[in-house]
């Protein structure tokens, strides 16, 4: 299988993850909750990673990329309506998300430098 199909499958199977967590209440929890923390930064990181490199064009990258920003407040939004109702976490979370989105885009902007100049260097 390649790499691109495997990224595929990793960006859908968390997708779909995170479509059941924003339903499910047992996955409200206290502020500081480190668990919380980690989940929402490194599921964003997926979800703005693997765009980034699966895309040819670098404007649909970055546009599919950043267009998991407004979809992250939605989904935090709608989680927050079917769990607490508390404004706090909202704002928390995505925080939490976007600070994700952007270590995301970061690290895959490097590997697709890299991939970019390496391929240049061979010639």
């Amino acid at each position: 299988m390649q790499l691109s199909t495997k990224l595929i499958i990793i960006w859908i199977i968390v997708f779909i993850g995170l479509i059941g967590a924003t339903f499910s209440s047992s996955t409200a929890s206290s502020a500081g909750d480190v668990f919380d923390i980690l989940f929402h930064i490194s599921i964003y990181i997926i979800l703005a990673f693997v765009p980034i490199l699966l895309f040819r064009k670098r404007i649909i990258a970055f546009m599919a990329t950043i267009a998991i920003a407004p979809i992250s407040f939605l989904l935090e939004m709608l989680h927050v309506n079917f769990t607490t109702g508390n404004f706090e976490n909202l704002i928390r979370d995505a925080s939490y998300n976007n600070i994700g989105i952007i270590i995301g885009v970061i690290a895959a902007a490097i590997i697709r430098i890299k991939m970019h100049y390496g391929n240049e260097s061979s010639i």
